[in-house]
């Protein structure tokens, strides 16, 4: 096929990237920085564009829409709405007047979890009335406007709903924990260390982008679904950091913070922001519950409906991160 994949140049856009070459695909970026990748095609646009879009999505058999704007700030953001929702109303419209027969969204956990522990979460769990963060809240309004777009004017939707993707060129997770811990010399666990989450390394998220690409269809299992994609087995969120570190050879001082401990400094900054703006509070209520409380799922569903496993070992995702932390991250 002649996949245009939204967000390209993004960490997990990339991905999507080489594994679709991988398998046979001819392919292009459309993002506002060109793709890295020779082999890729890269339209330079901006997604609230919706001539831009439009004119990106000309000519191709599917869609992989990965775009979109991340931060924990809990205020309404105008341009995280113009991105994570317009955008991706402009993707929708753009497949529906190209009449593109298959659009995947790359969704997240996050539009299920208002902070109430989740424990072997599968996709029957509802939306939630209040969300944490703004972030979360714009995904959920993207993805439902793709599964109700599902069969019209010909195009098939499938929502796929990422656990912490990590990973080479993390813009995110790791430079927010690598860089302060191997500088500070400190690491703060919050919680008493039981609960446990979903990461997802980014080459087993694109391969599951790319089955899924593969089998939609209007007969396909997937036409109007959403799905969770997780990797190997969940883990404490502060835990899974660890080996990391280790492999990196960062040496640390240990500390505990209790989560309702946390989660009072976190309203407190929180209010401190909606009175004086500025950057957003380092420490949050949505990343406070997100890693003091149970969040994790299972991706029975996909392997069920279109084979998804994943590919790439705990061992060897480890040992690619940290190869490229060691070189980007660190001084």
């Amino acid at each position: 096929m002649h996949i245009l994949v939204i967000g390209g140049a993004g960490m997990l856009g990339r991905a999507v990237l080489r594994t679709l070459i991988q398998n046979g695909h001819t392919v292009k970026s459309f993002d506002l920085q060109p793709a890295p990748d020779d082999e890729v095609s890269s339209l330079i646009g901006d997604i609230r564009d919706a001539a831009a879009v439009t004119s990106a999505c000309r000519g191709v058999d599917a869609v992989i829409h990965t775009a979109a704007y991340v931060n924990q700030n809990p205020a309404p953001q105008p341009i995280m709405r113009a991105v994570n929702v317009q955008g991706t109303r402009h993707v929708i419209n753009a497949c529906q007047a190209a009449r593109i027969p298959r659009l995947i969204y790359i969704s997240s956990i996050d539009v299920v979890f208002d902070g109430t522990p989740i424990v072997n979460g599968d996709e029957t769990l509802p939306y939630p009335k209040h969300h944490l963060d703004y972030y979360s809240e714009t995904k959920t309004l993207a993805e439902q406007d793709v599964i109700a777009a599902n069969g019209t004017s010909g195009v098939m939707t499938c929502s796929l709903r990422a656990a912490g993707i990590y990973g080479e060129h993390d813009r995110h997770r790791f430079p927010n924990v690598i860089p302060r811990t191997a500088k500070s010399g400190k690491y703060t666990i919050i919680g008493d260390g039981s609960s446990k989450c979903n990461h997802v390394y980014v080459g087993n998220m694109a391969h599951a982008a790319a089955l899924a690409v593969e089998r939609l269809d209007e007969s396909s299992p997937l036409a109007g679904q959403a799905y969770f994609i997780t990797d190997h087995a969940e883990s404490n969120f502060f835990a899974f950091f660890k080996p990391f570190l280790a492999a990196l050879g960062i040496h640390y001082t240990e500390s505990v913070m209790a989560e309702g401990t946390a989660m009072m400094l976190a309203r407190a900054a929180e209010q401190w922001h909606r009175i004086r703006r500025g950057s957003p509070p380092v420490l949050s209520r949505y990343a406070v519950a997100a890693t003091a409380r149970n969040f994790w799922f299972n991706h029975e569903k996909a392997a069920r409906d279109f084979g998804y496993a994943p590919t790439i070992s705990e061992a060897e995702a480890l040992d690619r991160t940290a190869a490229w932390a060691r070189e980007h991250l660190l001084p």
